[in-house]
């Protein structure tokens, strides 16, 4: 069962497009209305699409959860998860599920930045921003991504039963991909193409930013903290079987 699942907040515009066209290439969409003051939810009604609704909006990563846990409910083996705005083409959802079954991977992340013709259309800021992100993530933590910030994603649903993300919001998607290493998940990429029109990011550049740093912070001093007593355990241990053998 192939579940996808779309957080939207105020996607009135593009969600009825966006869940006809996933709907080809997946058994089950599900959208989650993080707390949309528009016709969002209404619209959704009108498709075949499963709606969750949260009163108030508490985020991407909230709705995230949200839509991770009902579709897990409805047995869902493959999840992937696409944005609202109708920015990701769903028809590379089949792109997403071939690298996810040829590669073996846990999760599969599309990328913009494997393709040139992406990075050329994309605006400086983005560029920047996710440059920056991916590469403190793969120093830190060795995820191997070259866009962080992506949302098109495809992932083994079982894994998603143990994952762990604290924050609401956008940082929610790095915790993914930090608690996935860590924990022995495979992650891999394929190649996405991107579209930028008239939609206004979510993003706000100070607050989110802040959030992700924080995150990321807080997840490296934990990981340095775990090592740190592997390695007195190791040595502890060590200690003891040569102090037994004397």
């Amino acid at each position: 069962m192939i579940i996808a699942v779309i957080p939207a907040y105020n996607e009135s515009a593009f969600i009825k497009r966006v869940i006809e066209e996933t709907s080809r290439y997946v058994d089950k969409v599900i959208v989650v209305d993080d707390g949309s003051v528009d016709e969002t939810g209404e619209i959704v009604k009108e498709t075949n699409a499963i709606l969750v609704k949260h009163k108030r909006n508490k985020g991407k990563g909230e709705a995230l959860k949200t839509g991770f846990k009902t579709a897990l409910k409805n047995h869902a083996d493959i999840i992937v998860t696409l944005d609202g705005d109708y920015q990701h083409k769903p028809v590379e959802i089949k792109r997403l599920l071939f690298y996810l079954n040829r590669t073996g991977a846990d999760i599969v992340v599309g990328s913009r930045f494997l393709t040139k013709e992406n990075i050329q259309a994309m605006p400086a800021q983005r560029i920047l921003s996710n440059m920056i992100t991916s590469a403190i993530l793969r120093f830190f933590f060795r995820v191997p991504v070259t866009d962080s910030q992506s949302g098109f994603r495809a992932f083994r649903a079982p894994i998603l039963r143990v994952l762990e993300t604290k924050d609401p919001r956008f940082a929610a998607e790095t915790e993914i991909l930090i608690d996935a290493k860590q924990k022995g998940f495979i992650i891999r990429e394929a190649p996405i193409s991107i579209k930028y029109g008239v939609e206004k990011s979510k993003i706000n550049p100070f607050l989110d930013t802040f959030r992700w740093l924080r995150t990321v912070f807080i997840k490296r001093v934990k990981s340095l903290f775990r090592d740190r007593r592997r390695n007195w355990r190791y040595i502890i241990r060590q200690g003891l079987k040569n102090s037994s053998l004397s």
